[in-house]
């Protein structure tokens, strides 16, 4: 992310306490220029994000009642858009799952930065974000490498396509591998899978 691009960023939360918080913490991040846009109704949020087209949506997982990211990509068309859990309490690994991050209320602003900054500039990963693949992760990458299609993973590790698809996209952008074959060479030489499991 250069300096000079600006991130369009929605905050649905209810409550105008945590909502005026994020907005304010947001627009003080080191090296972040942040367009915020605050929505207090599921109404409101789609035509935000059908009108707007942000960058990241921050969402508190008891907006509107639950909600589901899902869902809520089938019925806005916001593929693109990064839609990450305002964290209050605790969610289940389940839930967690459905985002594609967590940010907590006890964060502080240079973890939010951070955490922002690795959501929305893939380019600006760590060098050692390879080793940062959780054990799920790890889990798709072998399905993925024995020629599994993500509806085939998703079935077997009774998670949605969209769950499965996700995680797929934040495989390529920690690894910065983007093709089959380079992915496969990656389980092999990492031990993820044995030579002997993989179709050829």
């Amino acid at each position: 992310m250069s300096r000079e691009e600006k991130l369009h960023i929605v905050i649905a939360e209810m409550s105008p306490v945590l909502s005026a918080g994020f907005s304010q913490c947001l627009r003080r991040l080191p090296g972040i220029q942040a367009n915020i846009m605050e929505v207090k109704t599921p109404g409101a949020l789609a035509d935000c994000v059908k009108s707007n087209n942000p960058d990241l949506i921050l969402v508190n997982p008891t907006f509107g009642g639950i909600f589901n990211p899902e869902h809520f990509r089938a019925e806005t068309s916001c593929g693109n858009c990064m839609i990450v859990a305002i964290e209050v309490g605790k969610l289940s690994r389940q839930a967690a799952e459905l985002y594609d991050g967590l940010i907590s209320v006890i964060d502080d602003i240079d973890t939010i930065s951070k955490k922002i900054k690795t959501l929305c500039n893939p380019q600006g990963n760590s060098p050692d974000e390879k080793e940062n693949l959780s054990q799920r992760e790890k889990e798709i990458i072998s399905l993925v490498v024995k020629g599994l299609t993500n509806q085939e993973i998703a079935d077997k590790l009774f998670l949605s396509i969209h769950t499965v698809i996700t995680h797929r996209r934040n495989i390529a952008r920690k690894l910065e591998i983007h093709s089959a074959t380079g992915l496969t060479i990656y389980a092999i030489v990492n031990k993820i899978v044995d030579i002997d499991e993989i179709k050829l």
